[in-house]
């Protein structure tokens, strides 16, 4: 599911499951902060349905755009698991009328209990059994707003004179529509979806379309495929009266290809207006293929089906979409690999899959567009981010859709983690490495947070560029907040020292954030650039340079996740100071002949300075008043140093 910042495109899509959430248009939300781990909800609604794996379902439904009707049957393939099956239960929404359950081909009693439903087995069907349960059902859930029932909508588009019944599952609705197991561990292995629609429609679902078969005079069904593995929130459908535009796109360096379908509101001036959008869609899976490996369903497709709202949904192989807009389409293709193939274990690990595709935008504007271009959408996650100072992209309340789905954390800060992680790791053959193993580790499967850190480990080594990556997960995947920072720097000659004071934005949660940093030398003849590794809250940084430092840039690339709270220059930093007192005075100040310094303690040495750190002048055992000759110096600036008793004071003067 895409989330368009407002900040960066004027436009904020809010995800299913806000209050506000919006057709076509913009909205937004607040999350509220929770301490700690408070509550953790499993996606199965009663334990008895873990204790069998579904294998494959069949759906035959009849529905139109006109509501969310529906009427038809679900044919499931399971195996029993545990030691014992002695009742079926699955979820169902309690508006949708149950006509019978076939367990086995036999007709069971089915009872009640809000969405849960349970058919006793009598025998008790023993362990590794193979069975069968058949759902009958009909009814029209509530529908129309999209912040009731989410699983199931028939809404109109304000935009496109057009109407569509899709459903929207993400991330427990999947039961508002269809008979169900909401487990994310228990991936379907294979499904077919059967659409029965007026002719005058068309049906988007899942996998490959196989046939279109006549029903009578004014009925089709839609009869799609889907032989990957699938998690029970990505099964979709969505019916309207749509065109197919479809083409198919070519790998580099391969023969393959992969058909891009797209079903269309069928407006004349609907493909016009997005046609360059679609036809790039085919180049983004092209390149997502060479960082994240293979595109995972290219023997299927990939394509969308448009629906009045104002984001999209990554339904696997087929998203669910508002509108093309390139770094939506780039967002929903990015889930197909992460999110989809490499589903989240838990809703806790949200990250996996919307960290990632909100990664996938700055990727593919860094390579289609340009490096500024993803640097500036770098720059307003980071923003996005620290307008609070704490949250972990690790779900602690999984009961709240909108602490899941939350875009300051599960979105930003996931991406503003990953790369961060790239630039912890320093080598991008590395890092994408880790990205296209966890592909090949975990497909057709789900991944935890604590997966991919093993699997990046596997892959880049325990400790990579003295940062440990136990300690970076830690701290940026479950800790909360981020390092706020001061800084101050000063060159004396070619030496130069930078001090960094680091204080964390959120409490104890995480007292240090370690981290290699990248700090930028500007002198007016040239910059140069230095990586540092952070690791105390007060340390200092010392380097040779032979430039005349100007200023410095703290991460000028935008790479971390920081507050800057300041940048000075500080002399004492090498044992001089600029702060002038009552009873030591230099002037005049600019001069032309001299300076003279006054109240010099006794036995005092004074010295005189070039900018660059070289001795142009010096008194020994001075005391009181003296000059300092300024008449053959050339124009600029110069610095007097005044020695006592171990006391050092530097003075900046200028030669006019």
């Amino acid at each position: 599911m895409h989330l368009f910042l407002k900040s960066a495109i004027a436009v904020l899509l809010l995800h299913i499951g806000f209050t506000g959430y919006c057709q076509e248009g913009p909205s937004g939300h607040k999350c509220a902060h929770t301490k700690g781990r408070t509550a953790a909800k499993t996606t199965v609604a009663s334990v008895a349905e873990d204790k069998y794996d579904v294998k494959y379902v069949k759906f035959d439904l009849a529905a139109d755009n006109s509501s969310t009707h529906l009427s038809g049957n679900v044919f499931t393939r399971a195996k029993v698991t545990a030691s014992s099956l002695s009742a079926y239960v699955f979820e169902l929404n309690s508006l949708l009328t149950i006509d019978s359950v076939l367990i086995n081909g036999t007709n069971l009693t089915v009872s009640t209990s809000g969405s849960v439903r349970t058919v006793t087995l009598s025998p008790a069907l023993p362990h590794d059994t193979m069975f069968t349960a058949q759902v009958f059902y009909n009814g029209t859930p509530t529908s129309g707003t999209l912040s009731g029932a989410l699983g199931i909508n028939s809404l109109a588009s304000p935009s496109w004179s057009n109407r569509a019944t899709f459903t929207l599952s993400e991330s427990y609705h999947a039961y508002e529509w269809w008979p169900c197991k909401q487990s994310l561990r228990d991936k379907i292995d294979s499904i077919d979806m059967w659409l029965t629609v007026p002719d005058s429609l068309k049906a988007g679902s899942n996998g490959i379309l196989a046939a279109v078969t006549a029903i009578d005079s004014h009925h089709v069904r839609y009869e799609w495929k889907e032989r990957s593995p699938i998690d029970y929130y990505l099964v979709s459908l969505a019916i309207a009266n749509y065109t197919d535009y479809s083409y198919y796109m070519h790998y580099t360096g391969s023969t393959d290809s992969t058909l891009v379908q797209n079903y269309l509101y069928n407006n004349s001036a609907t493909l016009p207006f997005f046609k360059n959008t679609i036809d790039s869609t085919g180049m983004m899976m092209d390149y997502f293929s060479t960082i994240y490996g293979r595109y995972p369903f290219w023997k299927e497709k990939y394509g969308h089906s448009m629906a009045p709202l104002g984001g999209g949904m990554e339904h696997q192989t087929m998203t669910t979409l508002g509108f093309f807009e390139s770094t939506i389409v780039a967002h929903e293709l990015g889930h197909q690999w992460f999110g989809d193939n490499v589903t989240c274990g838990t809703w806790a690990d949200i990250f996996i899959n919307e960290g990632f595709a909100s990664y996938s935008e700055y990727l593919f504007i860094d390579h289609f567009r340009s490096h500024a271009g993803a640097i500036a959408d770098m720059r307003d996650r980071q923003t996005n981010v620290k307008t609070q100072p704490y949250g972990a992209i690790y779900v602690n309340d999984t009961t709240s859709e909108a602490r899941v789905f939350d875009s300051r954390l599960s979105y930003d800060k996931g991406a503003c983690v990953l790369h961060m992680l790239r630039f912890a790791i320093n080598n991008d053959s590395t890092f994408f490495l880790s990205l296209k193993t966890l592909q090949q580790q975990q497909k057709d499967s789900t991944a935890s947070i604590s997966d991919f850190k093993d699997v990046t480990k596997a892959v880049a080594g325990t400790t990579v560029n003295s940062m440990n990556l136990d300690t970076f997960f830690n701290q940026w995947a479950y800790g909360e907040g981020y390092p706020i920072y001061t800084a101050s720097w000063y060159q004396s000659g070619s030496d130069v020292m930078i001090q960094l004071d680091q204080t964390p934005s959120f409490g104890t949660s995480v007292p240090l954030f370690l981290t290699p940093i990248e700090i930028k030398l500007h002198s007016g003849t040239g910059d140069t650039t230095v990586r540092i590794f952070n690791n105390q809250a007060t340390q200092q940084f010392h380097f040779t340079w032979s430039k005349t430092m100007l200023s410095m840039v703290f991460d000028p690339n935008y790479w971390l996740l920081y507050k800057m709270n300041g940048i000075t220059k500080d002399p004492s930093l090498l044992g001089v100071s600029e702060n002038n007192i009552a009873s030591l005075r230099i002037s005049p100040n600019p001069a032309r002949l001299f300076w003279q310094v006054d109240n010099v303690p006794s036995g005092s040495s004074v010295s005189l300075f070039s900018i660059d750190g070289k001795v142009l002048w010096t008194a020994e055992n001075a005391i009181g008043s003296l000059k300092v000759p300024a008449e053959k110096l050339a124009a600029g600036i110069y610095f007097i140093k005044v020695m006592s008793e171990g006391e050092v004071k530097s003075f900046s003067v200028v030669k006019e």
